[in-house]
């Protein structure tokens, strides 16, 4: 395991150290009237942190940056970033984790409070608890800032595990959730009012909220997870058919991810060709495929041209589902050669869609590095003598190109990269099992 990142987990540490130093020179003193209102939020932080939702599998998501950023702008002060700090040590206590992720996620927090506050202050922010009123840009700022650090500290720390962008990690684990971020500035503001407003009564309304917030974001999660679950429970049902190919599509969906990546396409843009890999054999659970999945031997001239057909059954199926629509083309020519000699529409060169040239590369790569009854599996060397004796025929000419010149294609066959990026709890887990694990000679 890269000692960088525990070193970078210890920088986070010292700089939110650092940061609560600072804050504290520049004002020192402390009301504690003020700071018992802040105080009551952190209070309903901690409600938040302790009603937590399942993001997938041990990844865990709160509502708590809400109340956490509500009490920076009712009171923004050192002490109140020293109580957040306290608070959120308090929640991390009470979950099983590793300590590690302890500490991180306590460090970030104070570091983008602090932050935050300093940039709230500087733009002339005062106390809502002083004065009620919304003023826009230092509100609007704090929040921007303390959403920034603390997501780019966790792509950071992602980045240096698994040695991708930084930015493009960032990009991607955020640009999904940029809705209910615009949304967090106006609760932010309506949580620090409901306190102002009603005192204590209001922290009953509060608790309400944090509740409603983290239902919503819990079904927002849960129908996400279901939908996948249930497009690869359909994938895998399909692949009972054919002993040859089990696992074939998830592999597909893997290797053609890597390659989307490598030919720089957006996160949305490489979660359309991610769907599109899953589902692109979709079509060979139509009856008329099922004795010819099952045959041991080659095939004979007819019962290929039938073959043939499972890009149409495959796009037919897909097409069924609504918010499928986009990646039906994909789906359909998959099997499409470059020269226009592919199937089933003889398409050539660029009329064949982006993500169904991509697919073909992943189709084509599991096909050479799966043993099959007749030969064993390609090795990398080999794989990449093919792509090459078939550029320009095959495959894309300049997807062959940036693939065969990226240090990503090591990456194809490499079983253990799963073609996604891992959580940070999931890194810090697996940080805390190699500690554990006695090396073994």
């Amino acid at each position: 395991m890269k000692t960088s990142v525990v070193a970078y987990v210890h920088a986070i540490v010292l700089a939110s150290a650092g940061a609560l130093v600072g804050l504290y020179l520049l004002g020192p003193s402390v009301n504690p009237e003020l700071l018992g209102g802040a105080a009551w939020l952190v209070g309903v932080a901690f409600v938040g942190t302790v009603i937590r939702y399942r993001v997938q599998g041990s990844t865990f998501g709160t509502v708590s940056f809400v109340p956490y950023l509500s009490a920076f702008v009712l009171y923004p002060s050192w002490s109140t970033v020293a109580l957040v700090g306290a608070g959120s040590l308090l929640s991390e206590l009470m979950k099983p984790k590793p300590a590690l992720k302890r500490i991180f996620n306590v460090g970030q927090t104070v570091l983008a409070g602090a932050s935050s506050i300093v940039v709230y202050l500087c733009l002339g922010g005062k106390a809502l608890q002083v004065d009620p009123a919304f003023h826009g840009l230092p509100h609007i700022s704090a929040v921007v800032v303390f959403l920034l650090i603390n997501t780019l500290a966790v792509a950071v720390a992602i980045g240096i595990a698994e040695s991708k962008s930084i930015l493009r990690l960032w990009y991607e684990g955020n640009v999904a959730g940029i809705a209910y971020d615009i949304f967090s500035i106006a609760a932010v503001y309506g949580f620090a009012r409901a306190y102002v407003d009603w005192d204590v009564w209001g922290v009953g309304v509060l608790c309400a909220l944090v509740w409603g917030m983290r239902n919503m974001y819990q079904s927002k999660h849960q129908l996400e997870t279901t939908n996948k679950e249930l497009l690869g429970l359909f994938v895998q049902t399909v692949e009972f058919r054919d002993p040859y190919t089990s696992g074939h599509s998830q592999r597909v969906r893997r290797f053609s991810r890597i390659i989307a990546e490598v030919v720089g396409l957006s996160a949305k843009e490489i979660e359309m060709v991610s769907k599109a890999a899953l589902l692109h054999d979709v079509g060979k659970i139509h009856e008329i495929f099922a004795p010819i999945l099952m045959k041991p031997g080659r095939l004979t001239s007819e019962e290929r041209a039938i073959m043939e057909l499972h890009p149409i059954k495959s796009a037919e199926l897909v097409a069924k589902i609504s918010e499928l629509q986009d990646i039906v083309p994909a789906v359909r020519h998959h099997h499409e050669n470059w020269d226009g000699s592919g199937y089933p529409d003889q398409l050539k060169g660029k009329d064949i869609p982006l993500g169904s040239r991509i697919i073909m590369f992943a189709d084509t790569i599991d096909a050479m590095t799966t043993d099959r009854p007749y030969r064993k599996a390609l090795g990398e060397v080999e794989v990449r003598a093919e792509l090459v004796k078939f550029r320009g025929i095959q495959f894309d000419p300049q997807i062959c190109d940036a693939l065969l010149s990226s240090t990503e294609f090591n990456r194809l066959f490499n079983s253990a990269d799963n073609g996604r990026v891992h959580s940070l709890t999931q890194i810090l887990e697996l940080v805390r099992k190699r500690v554990k694990t006695p090396a073994v000679a």
